[in-house]
C-alpha cells in the first residue's frame, strides 16, 4: 500500500464522516443521505482496486454492510410504538359559525364584491348573459362548466332528502322519502334490519349468530358493512361532541342553530368518497376539473348518506345527513380526528391514511342509533409527519398554507390555513377554477398500492421516517421519489405574482356589515385584505410553469388596451362588471349593530368574537370551560 493510496482512503473516509455530519445538521436532508451510499461505494471500489481482497477483509466488509442495513431496516421497519395523538384542545373551544368558513365569506362579500358576485366566469357567453338578465346573478365558481354544473347540481337535488324535519330552517322544504309509509323524522315503532332480522354474513361470522340482537357492537358492524356495500371505502363512527355543530346556518343567512334542536343526536357516522388519484394527479390544479372533482365526491357521498339515513329512520331512529354543497350542519374534520381514523395535518384538514389521505370528500349522518364508537386517541403519526414536511406549503400558489409550527385559535392547537387567501384564489383564479396543488403533492394522497401502504407503516412507526420523507425546508424522499422538487415556486413568503379577480384598487371591507340575520364586525376582517384589493399586485407565482400550468398567464380577452385586467366578467355590459357592485348585505353603524344584537334580531358568532358581541350567548356548559373531546362527548350523551 503506497502513501498515496492511504491518503486517498483516509480522504474518502473523512468525506463520509463529513457527509454524515451534514446529513444530521441539515435536518436529515435526503441528498446528503443518498450521498452516504455513493461515498461508501467509492471507498469500497477504491479498496477493491488498490488492495488485495483477503478473506478477513471480505468478512469485515460483509459484516459492515449487513450491519448497516440491519440497523437501517430496524429503524424503518421495527415495531416502534406509534406516537400518541396530540392533545389539540388547549383552551375553550366555541362552536363555529357556518357564516365564517372560507366559501361562506366569499359568497357573503367579506372577501370583496367581485368574488361575491360569482367568481371567475367561463363558459358560453349566451348562458352567462341569460343568467345575469333572468336571475340577476352571474354563474358562480361552481356552475361555469357542464361537468361541475351536473355534479354539484346533484347535491342540490338531494338537499330536501337530508332529513324529514328542519334545524334552523335548513332544508327549507324537506321532501318525504319515496315509498315510506310513515310521517315525520322517524317511524313510531322500532323495526329490524329486515323482516327476519338477519345480519349480513360477514357480521354474523364475527358475532357468531345470524339473528340480530342490536347490541352497539353489532350495530356498528352492520353500519360499516352497509356503508361499504353502498360505496364508502372507509367508515368512521364517533360519539358526538356538541361543539362540532355549527352555531349559525349559512343557507338562511345566519339563523342560530340551538343545541336543543339536536339533543337526540348522540352518534355520528362519517362516509367517504375518493376524488380519484388519476383526476387529482393529472389536473393542473387550476381548472374546471378541480371543482368537478369536488362535485363528484360530494354528490356521491351525499347519495350514500341519504340512503343510509333513510334505513335508520325506517327502523325507528332519528337520522340527519350533512354533505357538501353548503349542506353541512357540522365541522367534518373533527369527526375524522376523534373517531380514531385520522389526525390534523398542515392543511388544517383531517388526514385519513386509509381513505386517500386528503383525497376524499365526506358526508355525515347524525343519529340516536346506538353503536360502538372508534378509539379517539389512536395515533397515526400524521401531525408528527406534517411537522417535518412542507410540500403543501411550498406548492401553494398564494402562500395560504402555513410553514413553521402550529398555532392556537379557538382553543385548538393546529396549523391554520389562511382561509380568505385560499378561498379567494380558488374562486377567482384566471387559469380555470379552484385549486388542487396541495392535494397533488401530499405524500398521503398516493394511490393505495402495496408500496404506499408500506410507506404509511414506516411513517407511522419509524422514529426517523418523518425526517427522510418530509424534511422541512429541503428535499425529502417524497420529492425525490416524485422526480420533482415542489419548492420550484421559490422561498416561502417571497412576493410571487398570481392573477385572480381583483377589486377596485384600495378596496377595503366596511364593518359592521349585515347579511341576512348575521353581522360581521371588525374582528372578522381578513388579515390579508390587500391581496383582495389589488393594492399589492404581486400576489403569487407568475411566469412559472408547474405541472402544465403557467401561473400568471392572462387570456387576451381579459386585458384592456392598457394591459390591465378588465375583470373576468368580460361579457357583461361592455366587458366589465359595474364599478360599484353592491354586496349581498348592508352596512350598519356600530350603534345599530349593537342594538340588533342585544334585541336578538341579528346574530354574530365567530369563534374569536368576545361574548359581549354574540347573541345568543355561548352555552356555558360546553363553551365556557376547557373540555376534552371525551368530557364533552360524555356530557352530551348524558344530556336529556
Amino acid at each position: 500500500m503506497t502513501k498515496t493510496d492511504r491518503y486517498v482512503l483516509w480522504g474518502i473516509g473523512a468525506a463520509w464522516v463529513l457527509d454524515l455530519a451534514v446529513f444530521i445538521l441539515s435536518d436529515y436532508h435526503i441528498y446528503a443521505f443518498l450521498l452516504l451510499f455513493v461515498v461508501a461505494a467509492v471507498g469500497l471500489a477504491w479498496w477493491g482496486l488498490r488492495f488485495p481482497v483477503t478473506a478477513k477483509l471480505r468478512r469485515n466488509a460483509a459484516l459492515s454492510v449487513s450491519g448497516f442495513w440491519t440497523v437501517a431496516l430496524v429503524l424503518l421497519f421495527g415495531p416502534w410504538p406509534v406516537p400518541d395523538k396530540p392533545d389539540y384542545i388547549v383552551g375553550e373551544v366555541h362552536r363555529f359559525s357556518e357564516m365564517e368558513h372560507g366559501f361562506a365569506r366569499g359568497l357573503t362579500g367579506v372577501t370583496g364584491p367581485n368574488i361575491a358576485a360569482g367568481g371567475l366566469v367561463y363558459g358560453d357567453p349566451a348562458d352567462q348573459g341569460h343568467m345575469m338578465s333572468e336571475w340577476g346573478w352571474p354563474p358562480n365558481f361552481i356552475s361555469g362548466n357542464p361537468v361541475s354544473r351536473a355534479l354539484f347540481g346533484g347535491t342540490i337535488l338531494m338537499e330536501r332528502l337530508r332529513g324529514a324535519t328542519t334545524i334552523g330552517g335548513e332544508p327549507a322544504n324537506p321532501l318525504r322519502y319515496s315509498w315510506s309509509n310513515f310521517e315525520g323524522e322517524k317511524r313510531d315503532k322500532k323495526l329490524g334490519w329486515n323482516s327476519g332480522d338477519y345480519l349480513f354474513g360477514e357480521v354474523a361470522k364475527v358475532m357468531g349468530t345470524q339473528k340480530a340482537s342490536y347490541t352497539p357492537r353489532e350495530n356498528a358492524l352492520m353500519i360499516k358493512s352497509l356503508a361499504a356495500w353502498l360505496g364508502s371505502p372507509k367508515i368512521a363512527i364517533a360519539a358526538v361532541d356538541p361543539r362540532w355543530f355549527y352555531s349559525h346556518d349559512l343557507s338562511t343567512w345566519g339563523t342560530p342553530l340551538p343545541l336543543k334542536d339536536a339533543k337526540d343526536l348522540k352518534y355520528v357516522i362519517q362516509l367517504f368518497t375518493d376524488q380519484d388519484w388519476t383526476r387529482v394527479h393529472n389536473d393542473s390544479g387550476t381548472s374546471w376539473w378541480s371543482v368537478s372533482n369536488s362535485g363528484q365526491a360530494y354528490s356521491t357521498s351525499a347519495w350514500i348518506g341519504i340512503r343510509m339515513a333513510q334505513v335508520l329512520r325506517d327502523m325507528g331512529y332519528t337520522a340527519r345527513v350533512g354533505f357538501g354543497g353548503m349542506n353541512y350542519e357540522n365541522i367534518e374534520t373533527t369527526v375524522s380526528v376523534y373517531s380514531g381514523i385520522g389526525e390534523y395535518g398542515r392543511l388544517s384538514d383531517a388526514v385519513v391514511p386509509t381513505a386517500g389521505g386528503l383525497r376524499f370528500k365526506s358526508a355525515t349522518i347524525f343519529t340516536d342509533f346506538p353503536m360502538d364508537v372508534g378509539e379517539p386517541n389512536v395515533g397515526w403519526g400524521i401531525t408528527r409527519m406534517c411537522a417535518n414536511c412542507d410540500r403543501c406549503a411550498r406548492a401553494c400558489p398564494v402562500n395560504a398554507v402555513p410553514m413553521g409550527e402550529p398555532t392556537v385559535e379557538n382553543g385548538v392547537n393546529m396549523w391554520q390555513v389562511d382561509k380568505d387567501k385560499c378561498t379567494r384564489f380558488r374562486t377567482g383564479n384566471l387559469n380555470g377554477n379552484m385549486c388542487g396543488a396541495c392535494l397533488a403533492v401530499c405524500p398521503y394522497n398516493k394511490p393505495d398500492t402495496p408500496f404506499h401502504r408500506v410507506g404509511n407503516y414506516i411513517i407511522r412507526h419509524s422514529p426517523i421516517a418523518t425526517y427522510l420523507f418530509g424534511n422541512i425546508h429541503g428535499v425529502g424522499l417524497e420529492d425525490w421519489l416524485d422526480f420533482e422538487y415542489s419548492s420550484e415556486a421559490g422561498p416561502y413568503n417571497v412576493s410571487r405574482p398570481a392573477r385572480w379577480i381583483q377589486e377596485d384598487p384600495g378596496w377595503k371591507a366596511k364593518f359592521p356589515y349585515q347579511v341576512g340575520q348575521y353581522i360581521y364586525t371588525e374582528r372578522d376582517r381578513s388579515k390579508n385584505e390587500e391581496w383582495a384589493s389589488g393594492v399589492d399586485p404581486k400576489m403569487g407565482k407568475v411566469g412559472l410553469s408547474y405541472k402544465g400550468t403557467t401561473w400568471g398567464k392572462i387570456p387576451d380577452r381579459l386585458v384592456d388596451a392598457n394591459g390591465r385586467n378588465r375583470n373576468v366578467h368580460w361579457d357583461y355590459e361592455a366587458g366589465e362588471l359595474p364599478p360599484n357592485l353592491p354586496l349581498p348585505g348592508k352596512l350598519l353603524t356600530p350603534e345599530e349593530a349593537t342594538r340588533l344584537l342585544l334585541e336578538g334580531k341579528a346574530f354574530s358568532g365567530a369563534s374569536y368574537t368576545p361574548d359581549a358581541e354574540v347573541f345568543p350567548p355561548r352555552d356555558p356548559k360546553y363553551e365556557k370551560q376547557k373540555l376534552s373531546y371525551e368530557q364533552a362527548a360524555r356530557m352530551w350523551a348524558e344530556e336529556k
